[in-house]
């Protein structure tokens, strides 16, 4: 009997594991998409640099102060792509142990990923800062939480066209709260949305992991809580951790 409940035990386990797996994949995909839009403007501002340099010297135009400030506006908007690169390398790097890090540090480093997103899908990012207690725990899991609960609040907005989308992220004591105003999760399936493979979206893109993978890694791993409940404009997503 022991030795069926230890297997059963493994079995689960490794199920997690792949399931975290898969949601991390799907989770790349859509922040690779995200990346692409932050790229946009500097890659343009960089091309039309290059386009300027060639242009000037072609007509013989091209001064030593002319070709300075060029050259520190492609140097100006590679730095920033770089900087990208290792926000996006640090954010999937497989931390096994625990550091200590705040709210803010979580929020910044979150949104240096997905603002330019919600920015050019005129997703108002409501910001109230009032913790200031530092947690000892997975950092970089935390990390693809938070992101999983604003795209999830994006995809809920954007799916019901709601007219002045607003996503609101507070922080209080040891909580952190991710809320939108999409008008909330119907009574009838609340309870199921952390289940593994439920979905609300319509489309074939959510995997229905992201919320279930969201809440083990929260209880599990970091000995906390995630919970959910339907504020006066929508979907509030409450992450509560020990410190």
């Amino acid at each position: 009997m022991q030795k069926r409940i230890e297997e059963e035990v493994a079995k689960n386990r490794e199920k997690d594991k792949q399931m975290l797996q898969q949601s991390r994949l799907a989770q790349m995909g859509e922040m690779i998409g995200m990346i692409a839009h932050q790229w946009r403007q500097p890659l343009s501002a960089i091309s039309s640099a290059s386009i300027a340099i060639n242009m000037k010297a072609q007509m013989d135009m091209l001064d030593s102060k002319s070709a300075i400030e060029l050259a520190e506006k492609i140097s100006e908007f590679t730095q920033y792509l770089s900087k990208t690169i290792d926000d996006f390398r640090e954010f999937y790097k497989d931390k096994k142990e625990k550091q200590d890090v705040t709210y803010k540090e979580l929020i910044d480093s979150t949104l240096n990923i997905v603002e330019v997103s919600l920015k050019n899908k005129n997703i108002k990012l409501v910001i109230e800062m009032q913790s200031e207690i530092t947690f000892h725990t997975y950092a970089n899991e935390l990390k693809q939480v938070l992101l999983n609960l604003i795209k999830n609040a994006e995809d809920a907005l954007l799916e019901k066209g709601v007219e002045s989308p607003c996503i609101k992220i507070i922080t209080q004591e040891n909580r952190l709260i991710v809320s939108d105003n999409g008008g909330g999760i119907p009574e009838d399936i609340i309870d199921k949305i952390f289940d593994p493979y439920f979905s609300t979206k319509k489309n074939l893109n959510g995997t229905g992991l992201g919320l279930y993978m969201s809440k083990t890694i929260i209880e599990e791993h970091c000995e906390g809580k995630l919970s959910v409940h339907n504020g006066e404009d929508g979907a509030v997503f409450v992450v509560e951790l020990s410190n």
